[in-house]
């Protein structure tokens, strides 16, 4: 990255937080079935006549504004990840919080009490919450022991292990599913945006927004992480706490919305990578770059899943793969 690059950061957040302002209003206009602002907003048709309206503030609102908590928590969550890992392919999938996710919404799945049956939709998230959860006090206690000099690497090595763990309970709960059960497992590691109203999104706004606020504290240790472990021992900070919180902060993130939309992929990863170009490896902006780029990044990502084989809806998870994949090959051939 050159310096022309990062010598206004200012300028590109205030673009940022307009391309996020255009694409959340331009967003909720298309769809399958248009519809027209000036109508949805009219009181003066009823609501249960108005179909814009139903159309704008049941179904594609919320859903907007859901997929820009997922791919702001995403992004912060991969920069993060890269800085205190010191790896450019670090995502919040390497320390295993997806396969964690994955397994534990895919045990809710296929051994769901038929007691339970009426209270799926929020069960499976919850199982899915705990199985992130699970991943990453594991892979934290595996860094956090005495014997362990490298920390960056063990973690590393823990996650990809404990995601071929789970990949393996995944396969196996699948095998033992019905076609029903399995299609249903199937879909939901797709990843999806799906929201009946605004509940959710305001739900999951306030933990996001005060997980982001203990990382925006920590940005200058950040820096000096992203740096080594030696350097910010040097200046006086325990690595090993500064790493701790910060794992712990953008991995609650990443649980939380993985744990409602599914593992969706490579946001972590593109986002990050793009804007640390133009906004440089600071991290006091780069941390809100990329929560304002993965938010647009992502609505973009579901509005074009939703168009792009209509009448049919691609999980977006489908998108940020097609997307995602060529970028993950740029990035592994460019470092070489």
């Amino acid at each position: 990255m050159s310096r022309d690059q990062a010598i206004h950061p200012g300028r590109v957040l205030v673009l940022l937080i307009g391309i996020l302002l255009i694409v959340m209003m331009a967003a909720p206009l298309i769809g399958p079935t248009p519809i027209s602002l000036e109508k949805a907003f009219d009181r003066s048709i009823p609501i249960d006549r108005n179909v814009d309206a139903v159309i704008f503030f049941n179904t594609r609102l919320p859903r907007i504004l859901f997929a820009a908590l997922v791919g702001a928590a995403l992004a912060v969550a991969g920069a993060v990840y890269q800085a205190l890992l010191r790896n450019d392919l670090a995502t919040p999938y390497t320390l295993g919080i997806s396969g964690g996710a994955s397994f534990g919404a895919l045990l809710a799945m296929r051994w769901l009490p038929a007691a339970l049956a009426g209270w799926s939709a929020g069960v499976v998230p919850l199982a899915a919450l705990a199985g992130a959860s699970l991943a990453m006090f594991l892979v934290t206690m595996l860094a956090r022991r005495p014997t362990v000099h490298d920390r960056t690497h063990t973690l590393l090595l823990a996650g990809v292990t404990l995601n071929l763990l789970f990949s393996s309970g995944i396969l196996i709960v699948q095998y033992l599913s019905d076609p029903h059960q399995a299609f249903a497992m199937l879909r939901w590691m797709m990843g999806g945006l799906d929201v009946a109203n605004l509940t959710l999104p305001a739900a999951l706004s306030l933990p996001l927004a005060g997980a982001f606020l203990i990382l925006m504290t920590r940005a200058q240790a950040l820096n000096v992480m992203s740096i080594g472990d030696r350097t910010a021992t040097h200046l006086g900070l325990d690595a090993d706490r500064v790493r701790l919180v910060g794992l712990s902060a953008a991995s609650f993130m990443a649980a939380l919305v993985v744990a409602w939309a599914g593992p969706i992929g490579f946001v972590g990863l593109v986002v990050p990578h793009l804007l640390r170009r133009f906004v440089g490896p600071d991290h006091r902006v780069l941390l809100p770059a990329v929560a304002l780029g993965g938010a647009s990044f992502l609505v973009l990502c579901d509005t074009l899943a939703r168009t792009i084989a209509n009448p049919l809806e691609l999980p977006v998870g489908i998108v940020t793969a097609a997307i995602g994949g060529p970028f993950f090959l740029w990035v592994l051939f460019r470092r070489g």
